[in-house]
């Protein structure tokens, strides 16, 4: 049991370490080419600025998958610091669908939003980071899993308790009864054999 125990926190020292060591040189790559994409040395061609783009967006993408390990590896070593704070969860949501509108524009997804765009205003006690974290994760699965000009709902009620419950509806395949018991695997995915959307 102990050296189970030490394995696993050599491993989360090592995915910690590393994630760090990762950032360095694609943080000077994503630098670099938003000094390039900024036409600082010159104006760029339409392929050029095309080609730039294609290496943002792959560098976010990838510092996006280095943070989630080095976030795992702070859960596991029992070192995630929260940051609770009062949060306007109405302002939330809506810097949310901003992100996830481009996605949804290009495929025809009809994004109702009942909590941005209500009348009452919703406010939570949570990690800013995180909740945001949660509701993009949800929010951009609702919008790529969706069938194409489908609608994505978003929606809040208060329940017992002072508590709030957000829901994030799509009008994709849904998950089948004899599935269920599969959700929440890590790295599993539903599938996923048979999709051409990147995830794990």
């Amino acid at each position: 049991k102990e050296a189970a125990e030490e394995a696993s926190r050599a491993k989360s020292e090592f995915l910690s370490r590393m994630s760090h060591e990762l950032r360095t040189p694609l943080n000077a790559i994503i630098g670099f080419t938003q000094i390039l994409e900024s036409g600082v040395d010159g104006e760029l061609s339409e392929g050029q600025r095309e080609s730039t783009g294609h290496i943002l967006q792959a560098g976010w993408h990838l510092l996006d998958l280095i943070s989630e390990i080095l976030d795992l590896a702070r859960i596991e070593s029992g070192r995630m610091a929260m940051t609770l704070e009062e949060i306007d969860l109405t302002q939330l949501v809506g810097e949310c669908v901003d992100m996830v509108m481009p996605l949804a524009n290009e495929r025809r997804i009809l994004i109702e939003d009942r909590i941005a765009q209500g009348e009452e205003i919703y406010r939570v006690r949570a990690d800013r980071t995180r909740l945001k974290q949660v509701m993009l994760n949800l929010m951009s699965n609702a919008v790529k899993y969706n069938a194409t000009e489908g609608i994505m709902r978003l929606a809040c009620t208060r329940i017992e308790g002072g508590w709030l419950r957000i829901g994030v509806t799509d009008s994709g395949l849904g998950i089948p009864a004899d599935k269920i018991d599969e959700l929440f695997k890590p790295f599993s995915r539903l599938d996923a054999d048979k999709s051409e959307i990147q995830g794990a």
